[in-house]
């Protein structure tokens, strides 16, 4: 008897842990401790769940038996067999439910991390060195980016960095509204999308047009590895190089992030735009520009600090960028700075 009531009441405890954390899962962004929590409890869950059930088997299978005619019993179990087939498949109305969650997510404010930083390294072979310092603000989460120069004049001269999911063209290579932080995109699959508005600016810009018309990267073009990287989930700092020869240039950075909605960018606004409506369900306001004027001539270290000009078109229809930021509201607050420090090998 003493058994059982331990069991019990450890399940009890657990199932309460397990629902509280799942819960601060649910509206609060990816935390360690929590996803740690609720890991630890609910393997505790199941295996006193195993012992409750093993040490009342006969009484339950009597139950089960009594009320397997009973309307109410055969409704209940289909009610939860069709729950977990829409969760498994992530089918309306549950995918609704996980999409809501995302966007408390992504619409929480972060303090400004100003002294962790994720340090990258590309192509550092040219004499001309350029250090990128973005520090993330309060709107930053998991975010494409492509970061590019060009001349004075606005010609494209070369892509420094641009993140792995754009570079690829594999940003819904079966990813869900869940699990496309993390998940490792698989070229072919059956509900492979491209987010071709995501980074309109550098895109149309680069001018390398694909099959099907469109100016973002593809599967079967994408970008070299030595240019691309993974989505950077905090502040970072870009060392790389460039060779050209301008002395001048410009220095650009277009920045995205997805389920960044708000009342001008939403589900009600562009109703004929089809490249806005285009099914995957990542609206939201157009991805921010920022530049700087560099000088490449410089042989001392020198300091730059970027600023936001504009923002790109909400569906890629051209590659301008447009100075009216008012509205604009998180999508403001998505880098709090960008340093950038040149100087020569």
């Amino acid at each position: 008897m003493m058994k059982r009531k331990l069991i019990s009441t450890g399940l009890a405890l657990c199932f309460a842990i397990v629902s509280v954390s799942g819960v601060l899962s649910f509206v609060l962004d990816y935390k360690r401790g929590i996803a740690a929590t609720h890991t630890l409890f609910g393997f505790l869950f199941l295996i006193g769940a195993f012992f409750h059930i093993s040490n009342n088997w006969q009484g339950l299978r009597a139950y089960v038996l009594k009320k397997r005619s009973n309307p109410y019993f055969i409704s209940l179990g289909l009610i939860l067999l069709l729950l977990l087939s829409l969760s498994v498949t992530d089918s309306r109305p549950v995918s609704h439910i996980m999409e809501f969650g995302t966007r408390l997510r992504a619409g929480q404010e972060r303090e400004v991390e100003n002294n962790s930083f994720i340090a990258i390294d590309k192509n550092r072979d040219s004499l001309q060195q350029l250090e990128i310092e973005l520090v993330a603000g309060e709107h930053y989460w998991h975010p494409q980016m492509a970061i590019w120069l060009e001349t004075l004049d606005g010609e494209y001269l070369a892509s420094l960095y641009v993140t792995y999911a754009t570079a690829k063209g594999t940003f819904f290579g079966g990813r869900t509204k869940e699990n496309f932080k993390s998940f490792d995109a698989k070229p072919g699959n059956s509900q492979e999308y491209r987010r071709v508005d995501a980074l309109p600016v550098w895109s149309h810009k680069r001018g390398v047009q694909q099959a099907d018309g469109i100016y973002a990267p593809s599967p079967e073009d994408p970008l070299v590895d030595a240019i691309s990287g993974a989505t950077l989930s905090n502040s970072f700092r870009l060392k790389t190089s460039f060779g050209g020869s301008p002395e001048k240039v410009r220095l650009r950075l277009e920045i995205n992030v997805a389920f960044d909605d708000n009342e001008f960018y939403s589900e009600y606004d562009f109703p004929e735009d089809e490249v806005f409506h285009n099914g995957t369900g990542q609206l939201g306001q157009p991805s921010v520009v920022y530049e700087v004027v560099i000088d490449l001539k410089e042989d001392q270290k020198k300091y730059y600090l970027m600023e936001l000009v504009g923002h790109g078109h909400h569906s890629a229809q051209t590659g301008s960028v447009y100075p009216d930021l008012e509205r604009l509201t998180t999508a403001r607050a998505i880098v709090e700075r960008i340093l950038v420090k040149t100087f020569r090998m």
